[in-house]
């Protein structure tokens, strides 16, 4: 329900500024992913596994008004085992040569087949995200982003981490045209 009302709050923020012609700015970004599952073994004990990974993605950021944007994002993340693909809609808030960012994000498990024993994955789950940017230049920035799983998503057998929950930690760098 809360997940809908954010929805429903950013589609309306959406359509209130879009009666003017905005600006939109397209582009790619791409660096480190700092993967922490969390989860618990099969006595109730937390347990978890971090991971560093790659990850690359395009984006579209269309200007709402002079202080705030919407980015749209189409995510590709590396794993040693697994691929994901996050769906990120960020709501930005320009600060000078700096915006801070949050918004939820999709996850996709894109290679699930889970025929593999000892592996359980939903295909589908949804974090919330924040974090910001800091333009280098008009066209380069830097990034630094959290995200905090809202689902859980992962049973590992082999690593005993069940009801895993992916968080992550990005540092990055983009380009915009």
């Amino acid at each position: 329900m809360k997940l809908n009302l954010f929805f429903v709050l950013l589609f309306t923020t959406y359509l209130s500024f879009s009666q003017t012609t905005k600006k939109t700015f397209f582009g790619f970004k791409g660096g480190l992913n700092f993967s922490n599952v969390v989860g618990q073994e099969l006595d109730g004990t937390k347990t978890r596994y971090v991971g560093t990974e790659l990850y690359g993605s395009l984006f579209a950021d269309t200007e709402l008004n002079d202080k705030w944007n919407l980015e749209y994002e189409l995510l590709f993340s590396y794993t040693d085992d697994y691929h994901f693909i996050d769906i990120p809609i960020h709501l930005k808030y320009k600060i000078k040569k700096w915006n801070i960012l949050f918004g939820p994000k999709l996850d996709f498990l894109a290679d699930n087949d889970n025929l593999e024993t000892g592996y359980q994955f939903q295909n589908f789950g949804v974090s919330f995200e924040i974090g910001t940017q800091y333009s280098i230049s008009k066209k380069i920035f830097a990034e630094l982003r959290y995200s905090k799983s809202m689902t859980k998503q992962i049973d590992d057998l082999f690593l005993e981490i069940y009801d895993g929950k992916r968080n992550t930690l990005r540092l990055g760098l983009g380009i915009r045209f």
